[in-house]
């Protein structure tokens, strides 16, 4: 079970971040690599700006406002704090339709921090055809896409949490001394028996050379050149999905992995043992808006043979039926491991990460289902939209950190009104960096093969 602030809690543990959320915050602080959620709403039409003003206003009371603050101590827990303010860029000067995505794309890349600020953005967009975007873009590390989705949805009806914490730098560096060194001691046995569960396992241990023989030793020179990685959004009809998982004869919501499974096999990332598809798939396990966590999630491994799977979705059917048969998950074996790992030195932390995914024979490839947003969230200026769709962006990401997962792939899929949205962002190296052309003839090649009509931008 993920670690969660019980209600009560002494003041030394207050507001501090959960153990998941440390370690993904330790990563991000050694690879500057900034995951990333963003929420767009199409409009046919002006929006009310009077009505997005309130919502907006909402938004920065509750915890989508809040930052991180690291401990003055060198093995203290950071905690959360109250954030400043979260932009809102309101632009009045029209952009071609055609630049729905570019424009997203650019606020994505907008910065955002979760430790200095801000912890996210809002913005409208009108756009030549008389229409108008809203977007919402949030750190990772403050709220996982569904946390998001939720604090956005009370901001629109009214109904969050407020935010309860101190601003930052209120506790004093001599308090926050004090009591992050009570915390320290008051963790230290669970510290020590994760120190003794990795060291049985012999997990900090670095991985073997030549054990993914695709990759030459000379490309593992530190390349911190970044690279942007392409992104289309797929727009599929929901009578025209359900049909094709009926027609291949899948169960609820199997045609999504069969269909990633299929793609992730035209950019070749396939299991090196067995060719198969290791789908990281993730369960929301968020308590509700006082849920103080950002990643409240468990990730499961769902392994997929490709072959097929256009003509039939048994092997689908029966991989989620192992998945929810399965009582542990690749999260339970790193929780019993987290108060070690976020202690430890940032390098070996990320070396335990990835021996738990095993990016060099798994290759993982993220599949997560959101299912049917709710219409609340589609009224963020009090009307429903035409078009609401989320995705994940990663901004940041160098060659060397693709090369050390091999690669990405990630595919948030979503459905509002009668229609089923896939995100897709992805790139492989080789031969060369997959262009935006390029993902979006691998995405129409997939879709031909299912044989689904859909529109694609990007």
């Amino acid at each position: 079970m993920l670690e969660m602030n019980a209600t009560g809690a002494s003041k030394a543990a207050r507001h501090r971040l959960a153990w998941l959320d440390q370690l993904a915050y330790e990563l991000f602080r050694v690879t500057g690599r900034s995951q990333l959620m963003q929420c767009l709403w199409l409009y046919d039409r002006d929006v009310n700006r009077a009505a997005l003003v309130q919502t907006y206003e909402r938004l920065i009371s509750l915890s989508f406002n809040r930052l991180i603050e690291p401990s003055p101590l060198p093995w203290g827990r950071p905690r959360w704090v109250a954030g400043a303010s979260v932009p809102f860029e309101q632009s009045s000067d029209p952009l071609p339709r055609s630049q729905l995505l570019q424009w997203a794309n650019q606020q994505a890349r907008a910065p955002v921090d979760p430790v200095i600020g801000p912890a996210g953005r809002m913005a409208i967009q009108p756009f030549d055809d008389g229409s108008t975007a809203v977007s919402i873009v949030g750190s990772h590390l403050v709220l996982d896409g569904m946390g998001a989705l939720r604090v956005i949805a009370a901001a629109v009806n009214g109904t969050g949490v407020p935010n309860p914490y101190l601003p930052h730098g209120a506790r004093g560096r001599m308090s926050g001394c004090l009591s992050d060194t009570w915390q320290i001691i008051a963790d230290a046995p669970q510290t020590v028996a994760a120190l003794a569960r990795i060291a049985q396992a012999g997990w900090s241990r670095p991985v073997a050379p030549g054990r993914n023989p695709a990759v030459p030793a000379a490309d593992a020179i530190h390349d911190p050149t970044i690279v942007e990685l392409p992104s289309v959004v797929v727009s599929v009809e929901s009578r025209v999905w359900l049909a094709c998982e009926q027609r291949l004869g899948g169960g609820m919501s199997t045609l999504l992995p069969g269909f990633v499974a299929s793609l992730a096999s035209r950019l070749g990332r396939r299991r090196l043992s067995d060719g198969a598809i290791s789908l990281l798939v993730p369960r929301s396990r968020r308590r509700g808006l006082a849920d103080e966590r950002a990643l409240a999630i468990e990730f499961h491994m769902m392994n997929v043979a490709p072959e097929g799977l256009t003509e039939s979705l048994e092997p689908v059917n029966a991989a989620r039926a192992l998945l929810r048969g399965a009582r542990k998950s690749q999260t339970d074996v790193l929780t019993s491991l987290l108060p070690a790992i976020a202690l430890m030195p940032r390098t070996v932390a990320r070396t335990l990460v990835n021996r738990l995914f095993d990016y060099a024979d798994d290759l993982p490839v993220s599949c997560s289902d959101l299912g049917m947003l709710p219409e609340g969230l589609a009224r963020i200026d009090g009307a429903p939209c035409r078009h609401l769709l989320t995705r994940a962006v990663d901004v940041n990401v160098t060659r060397q950190d693709l090369e050390r997962s091999h690669g990405h792939l990630v595919v948030v899929a979503s459905r509002y009104d009668k229609t089923v949205s896939l995100c897709i962002e992805a790139c492989q190296l080789r031969p060369a960096a997959t262009t935006l052309d390029e993902l979006r003839l691998l995405v129409s090649q997939t879709l031909t093969d299912f044989r689904l009509e859909a529109v694609i931008d990007g």
